[in-house]
């Protein structure tokens, strides 16, 4: 990386780690913590296969979108992109999901007991009711998506809240008229092949 790369790069884990610190859970403290420690000098390179500009930049452009979604912009290139695939999922879903793993151990910067990462939704996508072993932590960056868990209704949620899901418990979302942009961390179990639909 360049030392502007590096620059925004840093930016990008200081701003997940000041929101995901503000999350009264122990696993959004855990994720904060390894935000704030993870060292640029150990950024990994990996191949990218997927690229989600057009989203990105759709989302990042919507009037509510928070101020962090232009750091994301920056770090655009930097970042390993791919579908997200999952037991069940179908193809024409994973189709219009893109999601990067920022810190974790399959992330650009390698840690062990959490995983943070990043996921971009085109609109009209419904991610349909799943499950899975990690403790999940959503936070909305850009676009108005809604959301269920259990057995809710869905309600929309804008940019700014936070989304939390318990081990094993189903929810799903789905986008409207709007792309979605969001940050997402991993506590507890992280075996991502536990992720199933329901």
């Amino acid at each position: 990386m360049t030392p502007d790369q590096q620059k925004d790069f840093s930016e990008l884990l200081v701003a997940l780690a000041v929101a995901f610190s503000r999350e009264d859970r122990t696993g959004g403290q855990q994720a904060a913590r390894a935000l704030r420690s993870a060292d640029v000098n150990d950024y990994r390179r990996m191949v990218s296969h997927a690229n989600p500009l057009a989203v990105l930049k759709a989302a990042c452009a919507l009037p509510d979108a928070l101020a962090l979604s232009t750091v994301i912009l920056r770090c655009e290139s930097l970042l390993d992109w791919t579908r997200w695939q999952g037991e069940g999922l179908s193809s024409a879903v994973s189709a219009r999901l893109y999601t990067t793993e920022l810190v974790g151990p399959d992330g650009h910067i390698p840690a062990e007991d959490v995983r943070v990462g990043l996921l971009a939704s085109e609109k009209q996508t419904d991610y349909p009711i799943s499950s899975h072993s990690g403790e999940e932590t959503y936070l909305i960056i850009a676009g108005v998506a809604e959301w269920t868990l259990g057995d809710s209704g869905y309600v929309p949620r804008a940019p700014g809240d936070m989304v939390h899901h318990p081990a094993w418990a189903p929810h799903g979302r789905r986008t409207g008229s709007e792309p979605f942009l969001g940050a997402w961390r991993w506590s507890g179990d992280l075996n991502l092949s536990s992720f199933s639909v329901a």
